[in-house]
């Protein structure tokens, strides 16, 4: 490929060292508020790769609540902020939230050319809820809760993801979603669907059958705490929080480990049964409380994974945030479901990880690192900052929230609505890292490994059917899979195939759900695939039934085809330079070539790489 004189810029740029920004002075007359280190990195790349700006005085108009509080505060502190983004960035942006998916060009073109003062409130009502949607955000809450084949089995997977794509299709309120998740008895994982959420949390004993009854009442615990409470009880799952938590969490630092077995407690009548006796797997697993021999959480039981407990007698299950127990004569789990999610800070924390998902970083952050003496100037524990960037705003989410019924749906047209949330990542100003705290501008993240893959297939029209394990259904996204492993056991794809796209999507973060989180970090080998990996020079030739083969047949040239280029690849249309570079590209290596190369070239922009 020729590259010319065309001044486009490359991938190498994503693993480039993000300088830092220059610091100002702020404002010292309200209370300081913890700023954690993810707000202080997407401010740094932000202001590295965002375009500049100019300075206008048009105010910016308040969608709702959400900006009267992020304005509010912008406002009263003197902090400048940037501008309303354009149709076109609103409209990428939107669509990779809500579907992970890039729009079409056409589709781009269609939406900024519409007169309509109302067309981004209809837009955000067409997505929500729609199919893409439902796919993307069951993908993303199986990611979170980790659900692998390798622990709930390929049908109990299978089945878990229809369970969770029809709950958030069907608007089911979330809090009747999450009980059914924490309450859900069955004979099999592999037919029950809402049972495959606990079971994957069991833990073996070191012979590899035996299932570990405290050990899993623990691990079932500490992640319930994560996934909906925003709280990680780890540490305290082995020890009292006293001197060891005290540069992390001074809410923990006064937490006992007792209070944690009281908790898991809640688990102490739970009998997870793994099926050896009716297949040769260890995937497949009952879950109910109707085990005589289970009689509550045991001080003295052995443990395989945590410090031994050292105690004697049962523990009786106590709720600890706040200390309810259980009603008499009522299952143990169904009493966690209830007290769980009519407790406020199940709603809190929900709404809290969805802003950062949205945002790019939380309200509070990270969002399963509550610190609840550090919720406000009123409750602050001596020697902290508060820990909300904006906590006003963090209690009206929440009662927003509860209000709609935990409507998921109602949450996320709340926040994708707000103008906080359209903001240009462009800045008027020079940027102060301090300002992340006030969400002054929108931060850039990097597409996650899905939308990467997504984003380069959907651009060329170039898509590979990959088959379900198991089902006869075949997906042409990464986002509309049952999970990454499904890349490996697909039928439809080649062991070539297999090869070149699973070792892409982990260099570019794709999680495992067996070990590891998703992550959006850079490094020089994302650029390299993106320069040189089979995978993307082969979608940037002009294939039969690609977006690229579609415009040569019909003929187009020069500025035309350009522009349909950059409006497919980056939703926007090519500057001057580009438009003059393009151009000398084309004519140089042909129309076909040419384009081949202005392709492969647009995959390998920045732009294209990130959410802006």
């Amino acid at each position: 490929m020729r590259f010319g004189a065309l001044s486009l810029g490359l991938a190498v740029g994503l693993s480039l060292a993000l300088a830092q920004s220059p610091q100002d002075r702020l404002p010292q007359d309200h209370a300081p508020t913890d700023i954690t280190g993810r707000h202080k990195r997407l401010a740094r790349q932000t202001d590295n790769l965002a375009p500049e700006a100019g300075v206008s005085t048009v105010p910016i108009e308040r969608a709702n609540f959400i900006d009267d509080h992020i304005f509010g505060k912008i406002d009263r502190d003197g902090i400048p902020h940037a501008l309303l983004s354009d149709d076109a960035t609103f409209f990428r942006r939107l669509h990779l939230d809500l579907t992970g998916l890039v729009p079409s060009g056409a589709d781009a073109k269609a939406f900024v050319a519409d007169p309509d003062a109302e067309k981004r409130r209809r837009l955000i009502d067409r997505l929500v809820g729609g199919v893409e949607w439902r796919d993307r955000w069951t993908y993303w809450h199986l990611d979170m809760w980790r659900t692998s084949q390798n622990r709930v089995g390929w049908a109990g997977r299978n089945l878990f993801h229809d369970y969770v794509a029809d709950a958030l299709l069907l608007n089911q309120p979330y809090d009747a979603f999450i009980r059914e998740l924490l309450t859900a008895e069955a004979r099999s994982n592999w037919y029950v669907g809402p049972a495959s959420y606990l079971v994957r949390w069991a833990v073996f004993a070191d012979n590899c059958t035996e299932i570990m009854h405290e050990d899993t009442a623990d691990e079932m615990t500490v992640m319930i705490f994560r996934h909906f409470l925003g709280v990680n009880l780890q540490c305290v799952s082995c020890h009292d929080g006293a001197n060891h938590l005290e540069q992390v969490n001074a809410w923990l630092t006064e937490r006992k480990r007792e209070e944690f077995w009281a908790q898991a407690a809640f688990f102490g009548n739970t009998r997870v049964l793994r099926r050896v006796e009716l297949r040769n797997t260890q995937d497949e697993y009952g879950i109910d409380d109707r085990d005589p021999s289970r009689d509550g959480y045991s001080r003295s039981a052995s443990s395989t994974v945590r410090v031994a407990r050292l105690g004697e007698g049962k523990v009786e299950p106590r709720f600890i945030l706040g200390g309810e127990r259980p009603e008499s004569g009522k299952p143990l789990r169904q009493e966690l479901a209830r007290i769980l999610t009519a407790h406020r800070q199940f709603a809190r924390a929900t709404v809290n990880r969805f802003w950062a998902e949205f945002m790019g970083a939380g309200i509070v952050d990270p969002v399963d690192g509550f610190d609840f003496r550090r919720m406000s100037a009123e409750s602050l524990a001596d020697g902290w900052a508060v820990q909300p960037t904006h906590p006003e705003l963090l209690e009206e989410l929440t009662n927003d929230f509860i209000e709609s019924g935990y409507d998921l749906q109602h949450l996320h047209k709340r926040i994708v609505s707000s103008a906080a949330y359209q903001l240009s990542t462009a800045f008027p100003s020079r940027w102060n890292p301090d300002y992340a705290r006030y969400f002054a501008r929108k931060f850039m993240r990097r597409l996650s490994a899905e939308q990467v893959y997504d984003a380069v297939v959907r651009a060329t029209n170039l898509q590979v059917p990959i088959q379900i394990p198991l089902t006869d259904r075949q997906v042409e996204h990464m986002v509309q899979m049952r999970g990454p492993a499904d890349l490996r056991r697909s039928r439809t794809l080649d062991p070539q195939q297999k090869q070149d796209l699973q070792f892409f999507m982990e260099a570019f973060g794709q999680a495992n759900r067996e070990f590891n989180e998703p992550t959006r970090d850079g490094s020089i080998i994302q650029a390299a695939l993106m320069m040189n990996s089979r995978l993307i020079r082969d979608k940037a030739k002009p294939h039969n039934g690609s977006y690229l083969a579609g415009l040569l047949s019909q003929g187009m040239d020069g500025e035309d085809l350009v522009d349909s280029l950059f409006w497919q690849f980056l939703t926007r249309a090519p500057d001057e330079r580009e438009m003059a570079d393009s151009k000398e590209l084309l004519a140089s290596r042909g129309t076909a070539a040419g384009g081949e190369d202005l392709q492969w070239l647009l995959m390998n922009k920045l732009e294209f790489m990130f959410n802006r």
